[in-house]
């Protein structure tokens, strides 16, 4: 419970100072007030306190001398909980100490002195939407945390989990890694800010440069249900990041492309998440002797189709628009053959794909 207490405290110290709202103290305000920290502030209650939502899962203490009066709910569809004496009511939208709070008024016409203790023992699913320079930008879905099982405890109304929670890093990866133009010096985070603090949005910023080179965790924060995490794109490309990427696992270590036509072993291949379109080719067995021309064809997470035709050069520049860094999923076609269009070569290409590609993009982006 101890080592518990102590990780909690030092979260609840660094989301003062990440998720303080607009016109907060500057960083060195804040430094000085930490040096003078007295114990008023183990009575605080984190800005961005867990706001509850259909499929949490509750434990609700009335008072600890009422064991009777303890209730395990979870939020229904309607975002409602039953408790006994109040019945159906509903709690969706408020933060866990919100609602302690509304509770405690709401008993006080049936117990003496209430006390309510409430513990999220089971996390709903989440959705976080990641935006910007990602692999695959869009809206994403992780478990709202893993269990690592209770404490033996006799109380029930003491019970709590031993949870891990999804954060920035697991967004990020799920939602396909960084790329070479991905800015990770300030990244964004916006999150719902609770009733009690006026609602409406606030706004994070994190370096994660720092996370990505020494593993500073102290910005790899939580993330909760209806996050955005916006990654804003370089001007210039930072091939460094790959390898970044990639060391850090953010980014995935290998990706499945796809390389037909004039090479020794056409198909589905493996490659590492830092290769160029050249490491595929070498992959495939390199090229016969009757190559033609070579197409690059990507489509890209918006529906749009990044198409190139040029001429093969296994020494072309890593990075360059004729030797582009890969993403899952690529296609490098190399000579004429392959374009009859017919529907031989769309079957081949489109099943091990499945998920990735449709049969109408393929043929779209076989004739355009």
């Amino acid at each position: 419970m101890k080592k518990i207490f102590c990780i909690y405290f030092n979260v609840c110290l660094f989301l003062i100072g990440n998720f303080s709202p607009l016109g907060a103290s500057t960083e060195g305000e804040r430094k000085s007030n930490i040096n003078s920290i007295g114990l008023e502030y183990l009575n605080y209650n984190p800005v961005n306190d867990y706001i509850l939502g259909p499929g949490d899962e509750l434990l609700v203490s009335i008072s600890r001398d009422l064991p009777e009066l303890v209730s395990r709910v979870i939020i229904d569809g309607e975002g409602t909980i039953y408790l006994p004496r109040l019945k159906r009511i509903y709690v969706s939208g408020l933060s866990v100490n919100e609602l302690n709070n509304t509770l405690n008024e709401a008993f006080k016409k049936y117990v003496k002195f209430p006390s309510v203790e409430t513990l999220v023992v089971g996390y709903r699913s989440i959705s976080v939407t990641v935006e910007g320079e990602v692999g695959s930008p869009g809206m994403i879905f992780l478990l709202g945390a893993i269990a690592g099982g209770y404490d033996n405890k006799k109380d029930e109304t003491s019970r709590e989990n031993k949870f891990f929670f999804p954060t920035v890093f697991d967004a990020i990866r799920e939602a396909g890694g960084i790329t070479e133009f991905s800015d990770i010096t300030d990244i964004k985070v916006i999150r719902k800010n609770n009733l009690s603090n006026g609602g409406g949005k606030i706004i994070a910023s994190l370096n994660f440069d720092e996370v990505l080179n020494t593993n500073d965790k102290s910005n790899n924060i939580r993330i909760y249900d209806s996050d955005v995490i916006r990654i804003n794109r370089l001007d210039k490309p930072n091939n460094s990041l790959l390898k970044k990427g990639s060391l850090s696992q953010i980014n995935k270590k290998t990706i499945d492309v796809f390389v037909v036509g004039r090479v020794k072993v056409p198909g589905s291949t493996t490659v590492s998440s830092a290769s160029v379109l050249t490491d595929s080719i070498a992959m495939a067995g390199g090229t016969k002797v009757l190559k033609g021309p070579l197409t690059f064809i990507r489509i890209n997470s918006d529906g749009t189709i990044d198409k190139r035709k040029f001429g093969y050069r296994s020494r072309a520049k890593r990075g360059s628009y004729k030797n582009p860094y890969l993403k899952e999923g690529d296609l490098i076609v190399i000579g004429d053959s392959l374009f009859s269009s017919s529907s031989e070569v769309i079957s081949e290409i489109t099943s091990p794909f499945t998920g990735i590609f449709s049969t109408y993009a393929l043929f779209k982006a076989f004739n355009e």
